[in-house]
């Protein structure tokens, strides 16, 4: 059945007609009904964007928002505990988990995922590849030496395409390890503090961007593979200065994460992840920041709205809104710890719960993964 949702101007009457029966199940329509018709919704009074004159505008966001969130609610991420032979599988939604035995899965770390696929480590032969969950398909690597001392990596696009490379960056940022998928080696660089340490990279709209620290300088640069090497060009502002990126402030400076991630509304956030001490679940606290790239302007945000950030150690980082997921809000989880923390940013308070009571407290390993890609496991 084709439903329609009509919305009247003031001035002038133009009408808005969205066929909500080709995207939403009927709880999804009857929430997205009650988002835009209830005078205390999240949105504020309805008479405020009359009386602002921008009501139509900002209820055609609404309605897109709330599609599009309808659409992702079944891709919100999830988190995968991960100890040896065993792999379980929390769904925040549901607050339940799910055991499963994946072969594949047994006795690796998972160093990100992205389109599609896993980067896989053995624990024990420290063999790297590629494989994905859904087709099954698997693609070798060149050797890496002692694999598991990198904390970062990313796959420049979906390595069945060409010209497809991956980069592995050291835990300290300043050795990095890249090859075209194909290659039968690796390539190295290896820079020192003076040159800068390359603390995080992420694809967005069709490039490669990366955050260098030289001298406390934060720079924003372009990451381009050339022939055989990886070319990190800063950002230029006016002046020909390069763009530099906010700092975490004193006294986080000595132990912090960086990432870059691509929210559900196609923004491009640096994440500031700050420690006091060496005890990573003591004195945590997070900074958030959108990065306009056309504008080149970087602004810290203090609300990211109905949105929530995933964030882990290793893994993708996804950034999100979805029925059921406390907004503005970061969701993430420290080594070793079987607790799955939560940073609200109103606050800046953290709470903690236990997705998985039967995990043990050793050998844990936890990821952010998209539902979709085990979709053959979890049915």
């Amino acid at each position: 059945m084709c439903v329609c949702v009509f919305f009247l101007l003031v001035r002038p009457p133009p009408v808005l007609c969205v066929d909500l029966s080709l995207y939403l199940s009927s709880r999804s329509f009857q929430a997205i009904v009650e988002l835009c018709y209830t005078d205390t919704d999240r949105f504020r009074p309805t008479s405020a964007y009359l009386t602002r004159g921008y009501y139509f505008e900002r209820r055609l966001h609404c309605i897109h928002m709330e599609i599009k969130g309808a659409n992702e609610e079944r891709q919100l991420p999830l988190l995968l505990i991960s100890q040896k032979e065993k792999q379980f599988f929390y769904n925040i939604l549901d607050n339940r988990f799910h055991t499963i035995n994946i072969p594949e899965l047994r006795n690796k770390y998972i160093l990100t995922s992205a389109f599609g696929w896993l980067i896989l480590v053995d624990i024990n032969t420290e063999d790297c590849y590629l494989w994905n969950p859904v087709s099954l398909d698997k693609i070798e690597l060149p050797e890496l030496t002692c694999p598991l001392t990198y904390n970062k990596c990313h796959l420049s696009k979906p390595p069945t395409e060409p010209d497809c490379h991956i980069l592995f960056i050291a835990g300290n940022g300043l050795s990095r390890h890249f090859c075209q998928i194909g290659d039968d080696q690796f390539v190295t660089q290896t820079t020192t503090d003076n040159v800068g340490c390359l603390s995080a990279v992420a694809s967005f709209q069709g490039k490669i961007y990366g955050i260098v620290i030289s001298h406390f300088v934060y720079q924003f640069v372009t990451a381009n593979f050339v022939g055989g090497t990886l070319e990190l060009n800063p950002i230029l502002i006016e002046g020909g200065l390069p763009w530099g990126m906010p700092q975490p402030s004193r006294p986080w400076t000595q132990m912090h994460v960086d990432y870059l991630i691509e929210s559900s509304c196609g923004e491009l956030l640096l994440v500031h992840k700050m420690f006091r001490c060496i005890h990573l679940e003591v004195g945590l606290e997070f900074r958030v920041f959108r990065v306009d790239v056309d504008q080149m302007e970087c602004k810290e945000l203090e609300n990211i709205g109905e949105q929530a950030i995933f964030i882990s150690d290793d893994g993708e980082a996804f950034c999100c809104s979805s029925l059921g997921v406390k907004p503005n809000s970061i969701y993430f989880t420290v080594p070793e710890s079987r607790n799955l923390y939560i940073y609200d940013l109103n606050d800046r308070s953290t709470s903690a719960s236990l997705p998985c009571s039967i995990a043990r407290r050793s050998m844990i390993e936890s990821y952010w993964v998209p539902p979709q890609i085990f979709r053959n496991f979890l049915n």
